[in-house]
């Protein structure tokens, strides 16, 4: 009985460290959002293109070397999204309920959107949470279980 126990204290302690160790997050003011990093340059280019939606409190961080005016498009996407222009550990720009492509423009957008000053990251979240959580221009953004010297691009 005490071998059960002790097993079971074990296994119970390895899923507690591990959902922690491999929980990515953001905090951004006093949000949370569970993130996905990419750390290819096809990556990038993928990003959330191609899936049906993004759950409520889910983001895709893209990071890049060095603050760039970074450029985006809605390629192949399906829903639409917020996107949080980021550097030095700051909201620096915010573009707001960005639409999903019509047909014509589904699989070769025109539409580029780019943040307004350099950023080195690039968060998108779902249309609508930016301003539901009240994120704006400065506010902090720290990072939890995420390591992001090892992308590289």
């Amino acid at each position: 009985m005490k071998k059960i126990l002790l097993l079971s204290i074990v296994i119970a302690i390895v899923v507690f460290v591990r959902q922690q160790h491999w929980e990515k997050s953001i905090k951004i003011g006093e949000s949370k959002i569970n993130i996905e990093t990419v750390d290819t340059p096809e990556g990038i280019e993928q990003g959330l293109s191609g899936r049906q939606d993004l759950c409520s409190d889910c983001g895709m961080l893209f990071v890049f070397k060095k603050p760039d005016i970074q450029k985006f498009w809605m390629r192949r996407m399906y829903f639409d999204i917020d996107i949080i222009w980021i550097n030095n550990n700051r909201v620096v720009d915010i573009t707001y309920n960005v639409q999903k492509p019509d047909e014509i423009e589904f699989e070769y957008p025109t539409q580029i959107y780019q943040s307004s000053v350099p950023c080195d990251k690039v968060l998108e979240v779902n249309a609508g949470w930016a301003e539901g959580n009240a994120i704006s221009v400065g506010d902090k953004v720290s990072y939890s279980n995420i390591n992001l010297g090892f992308i590289s691009f």
